[in-house]
């Protein structure tokens, strides 16, 4: 069936953001070779973890005897310090070539929706810096699952799983598009925002 709507992943598909993302961990801790290696080892083991589990184990692996209420409070100020760090850079790096554009031309055929796992206050505050609010209908992010939010958007929009593109640069986003049936369009070397827009503007 052709595709009535389009939902983006934000990070790296829409903007430049995952070095921005994966370097602000580092800014968190000590710049010491310890901690540098930590943090290296929990972000090659967990790369698509929220900010908060990866938060977690970095400071449960430098502090092993930290009880479960400090680690939550710790979890929770470094959290923040992420947050404003990320939230900052994401107003200001550079957008993925051509997707303010796509999302111009393609939000007048489809309904777009952005499923993000930045949490959803920061995500609407970057997207409303960027002047992209009126592009979609509605805008996730943390705490909501990806594939969760696709099945609440399939029934909002009362369509089939296949009438629903998935465009994400990674595997949660492949993953929540096989688990809900929907279709996907992935963003890396080969595969472009405007190629998306060649396919889909037609």
């Amino acid at each position: 069936m052709p595709v009535r709507v389009i939902v983006f992943d934000f990070d790296g598909t829409l903007i430049d953001s995952n070095q921005l993302k994966y370097d602000a961990f580092f800014k968190l801790f000590p710049s010491d070779d310890l901690h540098k290696k930590i943090v290296t080892e929990v972000l090659s083991e967990i790369l698509e973890g929220s900010r908060y589990v990866i938060l977690r184990e970095t400071i449960k692996r430098r502090n092993t005897e930290m009880n479960e209420g400090e680690l939550d409070n710790n979890v929770q100020v470094l959290a923040a310090k992420y947050n404003v760090i990320v939230t900052d850079g994401a107003k200001h790096c550079k957008e993925k070539p051509g997707a303010k554009e796509v999302l111009e031309s393609l939000s007048k055929r489809y309904n777009l929706y952005l499923n993000s796992t930045t949490p959803e206050t920061s995500l609407k505050d970057i997207v409303k810096h960027r002047k992209w609010e009126n592009y979609f209908c509605d805008i996730f992010g943390y705490p909501n699952d990806k594939t969760s939010v696709l099945l609440d958007i399939i029934k909002t929009e009362s369509i089939n799983p296949d009438e629903l593109l998935v465009v994400g640069d990674g595997k949660s986003d492949m993953d929540s598009s096989k688990r809900t049936g929907c279709k996907f369009f992935p963003i890396n070397r080969s595969n472009s925002l405007q190629k998306l827009l060649y396919y889909y503007n037609h």
